[in-house]
C-alpha cells in the first residue's frame, strides 16, 4: 500500500504541472492580445481627437465673406478702404464691432488670467481663470462667474477685456470681445541709460498707472533682465511686446482686477506724452509695429 500511495503522487504532481504548462501559453495569448488592440484603439482615438481639434480651429476662425458689418466703420474695412489699425488709433475712431480687429490684426494672441480661486479653507484655495461669486435669495443661490482676458500680436498692441455671465463660455467670449473692443497702441524704445542698444524691448521711459488704491509704475531696464513684475502683469507685457522691465507698486495690490487695470492704464500713458521725431530716434522708441513716432 505504501507504494502504491508513493507511486501515485508523483503521477498527479506531473499531471497538474502538465496542465499548467498547457494554461500558460494560452494565458500569455490572452493578455498580448488586447494589449495590441487597446494600442490601436488608442490610436485611432487620438486620430479623431486631432480631426475634430482642426475642425474647431476652422469653425472658430473668423471668415472675411461671411461677415455682416453694421457700422459705418465695418463697412469700410470690409471694402478694402481702411486697411491699418494704426488708422483708427491715431484718429481714436471708436471700435463697435470685434470683427474689425480680427481683419485688420489677424493673428492674435488671447490668454485668460488668474483672476479667481477655487474654494478651499481659510482661502487657500487654488488661482481659477473664473471668479466665481453668487446671490443670496429666496429661490436659492445664483452663482456668477466672471473672468479676465488679454490679446495682442506681441510687436505692440494689446487690449484687455472683462466679461462676466451665469456660465463660464459666454463669460469668456463677452471677455475676448471686449478686450479686442479695447485695443491700443503702445510705444516701445530702450530707455534705460545702462543699455544703449537701439532695441524695441522694453518701455522708453517711466510710466505709472493707477485703480483704485493699487498703483504701478513701470520702469526701463536694460536687455536681459526681463519682467520684473507681478505673474498676471508679466502676461499683459509679454503679449504687448515689452520683454524686460522693472515695477514698483502701492496699495492694496491683492485685488487683482485692479492691479490689471493699473497696468493697462501705465500702458496708455506711453502713448499720451508728445514727442519729436529727433528724440524718439535719440531714444529708439516704436510705436506699434514698426513705425516711428511722428508726432
Amino acid at each position: 500500500m505504501v507504494k502504491k500511495k508513493t507511486e501515485d503522487k508523483p503521477a498527479e504532481v506531473k499531471k497538474e504541472e502538465d496542465a499548467k504548462t498547457e494554461i500558460l501559453p494560452d494565458e500569455e495569448i490572452l493578455i498580448e492580445k488586447p494589449a495590441e488592440g487597446l494600442a490601436t484603439e488608442l490610436g485611432e482615438v487620438k486620430e479623431l481627437e486631432e480631426e475634430i481639434v482642426e475642425e474647431v480651429k476652422k469653425k472658430g476662425a473668423f471668415e472675411k465673406e461671411t461677415w455682416k458689418p453694421k457700422t459705418s466703420l465695418g463697412m469700410k474695412v470690409k471694402n478694402g478702404e481702411i486697411t491699418s489699425i494704426d488708422y483708427i488709433l491715431d484718429k481714436r475712431i471708436k471700435i463697435l464691432e470685434p470683427e474689425t480687429v480680427d481683419t485688420l490684426l489677424p493673428n492674435l494672441i488671447t490668454d485668460l488670467l488668474m483672476v479667481g480661486q477655487s474654494k478651499g479653507k481659510f482661502g487657500g484655495g487654488q488661482k481659477r481663470v473664473f471668479k466665481q461669486t453668487q446671490k443670496k435669495t429666496q429661490e436659492g443661490n445664483k452663482p456668477k462667474f466672471a473672468t479676465f482676458a488679454v490679446i495682442g500680436n506681441e510687436d505692440g498692441y494689446v487690449g484687455v477685456g472683462y466679461g462676466k455671465s451665469k456660465e463660464t463660455v459666454p463669460a469668456r467670449e463677452k471677455a475676448i470681445r471686449h478686450a479686442k473692443l479695447n485695443i491700443i497702441k503702445i510705444r516701445r524704445g530702450c530707455g534705460n541709460w545702462r543699455c544703449g542698444c537701439g532695441d524695441f524691448h522694453t518701455v522708453p521711459f517711466k510710466v505709472s498707472g493707477k485703480s483704485g488704491s493699487v498703483e504701478i509704475t513701470l520702469i526701463p531696464a536694460p536687455k536681459g533682465t526681463g519682467l520684473i513684475v507681478e505673474k498676471e502683469c508679466q502676461k499683459i507685457l509679454r503679449i504687448a511686446g515689452i520683454k524686460d522691465v522693472w515695477s514698483r507698486t502701492e496699495g492694496q495690490t491683492r485685488s487683482k482686477l485692479n492691479l490689471l487695470y493699473a497696468c493697462f492704464e501705465a500702458l496708455q500713458k506711453l502713448m499720451q506724452f508728445k514727442m519729436s521725431q529727433k528724440s524718439a530716434e535719440t531714444l529708439g522708441i516704436v510705436e506699434g509695429s514698426g513705425a516711428m513716432a511722428k508726432i
